[in-house]
């Protein structure tokens, strides 16, 4: 009787190892992912140098400043209305029709470059984010899962003691169990430490305090087998960035061929005079009235080939990127394809380890049979308790695998689902 009840225990204690599965609160994940995004120092530093390119746009909506010019004569110059001292004069040039605007829009492109690089940067933290969280919930459902094989392996100790009081084993028995407890309490204290430097990873990649406390599921998701075939790319922040600058060459063959038109500007001369006395040559009229003169300057761009070698500049620039972003998406689509094979060979070997476990598990229900009725040996029992937690840690391993592959795959098509 007090074998049968122990038996019933060991199966309760093994069906909960089996079954306890829960699902990682991808919201806490979101939330890391977001908080790593707000503080970290190069996103930052890209937000800065958009913002420092910004203040460029009030400098190019500015007037060109007036020009001044003045002279003087050393010998005061002979005129008919009298004798010059020298002159003054203002000339202010006026900006192109929408001049402004087109500047301003070369400065916005341009700036956004910035905010796509940030892009880049965000994508690939999350990534690494992702992948340290993974492992930090596989690692806190491995100890999970030795600590309570830990715990069903007291269990069988007791069981091997009662049969070792009834006469019907060796205290032998008892030892080999107590040899894998030791085993399995190594195995949590490297587990432990394992978690200690994954939290401090994490901590640096949320660039806060690597002592600061995280709040970590007890177990990883489970796995959608369902996912769809994307070949959409064009969210990946390199493609993103190679399209900005595409964008950036339109904003300066648009200003190249502003450039092309004429520059108008109009000032006015200001000569004061004198009235020449007691001259020895006299030459009338001699009023000594100032002069004023209004004037006007163009600029004319005759010079048109450097104009069109600016603009063929671009346009060939505009051809690279999109040499470069087919290159980057024949890159992507490489790499979604080999992490797609590999997520269905473990998704394979999942449901392998799965049928093994459940034979192996059918097997452990005869042996325990067997050695509740005396027949049965303890190194088998052992070795088949041993197969099943095994079984266990290797499919928590690849469900981290595939998770982490998920995450990649997510980086590919640019992490749509952050906004960032």
């Amino acid at each position: 009787m007090k074998l049968h009840k122990s038996k019933i225990h060991f199966m309760e204690i093994l069906a909960l190892v089996v079954f306890t599965a829960g699902w990682a609160r991808g919201q806490e994940l979101e939330d890391y992912v977001h908080l790593a995004l707000n503080s970290n120092p190069a996103i930052k530093a890209q937000a800065l140098a958009y913002d420092a390119s910004m203040q460029k746009i009030p400098q190019v909506r500015s007037w060109a400043d007036p020009q001044v010019n003045a002279s003087l004569f050393i010998n005061p110059m002979m005129l008919p209305m009298g004798n010059q001292l020298g002159s003054i004069s203002v000339m202010q040039m006026f900006p192109r029709k929408n001049e402004f605007n087109i500047r301003e829009s070369l400065i916005s492109v341009q700036a956004d470059l910035n905010r796509k690089e940030g892009r880049i940067i965000a994508n690939d933290l999350i990534d690494k984010i992702s992948s340290v969280w993974y492992a930090l919930v596989a690692n806190r459902e491995k100890q999970t899962l030795q600590q309570k094989n830990l715990d069903l392996l007291n269990d069988i100790r007791t069981l091997a003691e009662a049969r070792f009081r009834q006469g019907s084993a060796s205290m032998a028995d008892a030892l080999r169990i107590d040899v894998l407890k030791d085993d399995i309490q190594t195995n949590l204290e490297i587990l432990l430490d394992e978690q200690a430097s994954l939290q401090r990873q994490f901590n640096v990649l949320l660039n806060r305090d690597p002592a600061v406390p995280l709040q970590i599921p007890d177990s990883l998701k489970r796995i959608n087998s369902g996912h769809a075939q994307n070949d959409d790319y064009g969210a990946h922040p390199q493609a993103v960035l190679l399209d900005q600058r595409s964008k950036v060459a339109d904003a300066v063959i648009e200003t190249t061929n502003l450039s092309r038109k004429p520059v108008f500007g109009i000032g006015l001369q200001y000569t004061p005079l004198y009235r020449r006395k007691n001259a020895a040559f006299e030459l009338p009229p001699n009023t000594g009235r100032d002069m004023i003169m209004p004037m006007a300057t163009v600029s004319i761009p005759i010079w048109q080939k450097k104009y069109d070698a600016a603009v063929r500049e671009q346009q060939i620039s505009q051809d690279q990127f999109v040499q470069q972003k087919e290159a980057l998406y024949q890159t992507l689509r490489q790499s979604d394809e080999e992490l797609g094979f590999q997520q269905q060979k473990t998704l394979a070997n999942l449901l392998k380890r799965d049928r093994q476990y459940q034979t192996t598990r059918q097997i452990l229900d005869l042996l325990m049979v067997e050695y509740a009725n005396g027949s049965g040996t303890m190194e088998e029992l052992l070795r088949v308790e041993q197969q099943l937690l095994n079984y266990r840690l290797e499919q928590i391993e690849l469900r981290l695998n595939y998770h982490q592959m998920e995450a990649k795959r997510e980086m590919l098509h640019g992490n749509r689902a952050y906004n960032y």
